[in-house]
């Protein structure tokens, strides 16, 4: 088997200005993990996932009462919660992207994307044909893989 075999073809794209409130419900209502961020060409720039929204404060600028919420040296209060996120709510896709995306040819042994999957903690692997992402595999279509 090959990442084509398991990959969700046509993945949901976002572009690099779109707001990430926009991007927050476009992968709610879709019912997605991750998003790859495109620019106006069609080709993959970065990624966006769920981990990306709880993380959201290493995004937004912080005064030094924030610091020890955002560097996980206390837990945040409900306010603290809401003063982040509604900065975060001025992010854009391009702002809140991780750039360095992991991805995959369809020709890859399944193998050795779950391979990849494994050695690198990803929960989704984005599949790529001239830089342009045309397939996604999430750790969800490996686990529907076993369940055949």
């Amino acid at each position: 088997m090959f990442a084509k075999d398991l990959m969700t073809p046509n993945p949901v794209t976002v572009g690099l200005d779109m707001p990430l409130p926009e991007v927050a419900k476009l992968m709610s209502a879709r019912d997605i993990g991750a998003v790859p961020v495109v620019d106006d060409a069609g080709m993959l720039r970065g990624i966006i996932t769920e981990s990306d929204f709880t993380g959201v404060a290493r995004c937004v600028p912080f005064t030094m009462d924030l610091a020890p919420v955002i560097f996980g040296a206390r837990a945040a209060t409900l306010k603290e919660l809401e003063q982040i996120y509604a900065q975060a709510s001025k992010l854009t896709a391009r702002e809140a992207m991780s750039e360095k995306v992991v991805s995959v040819g369809p020709e890859e042994e399944l193998g050795q994307v779950v391979r990849l999957m494994l050695d690198r903690k990803l929960k989704h692997v984005p599949v790529v044909v001239g830089g342009k992402p045309v397939g996604m595999i999430a750790r969800h279509d490996v686990l529907k893989l076993m369940a055949r």
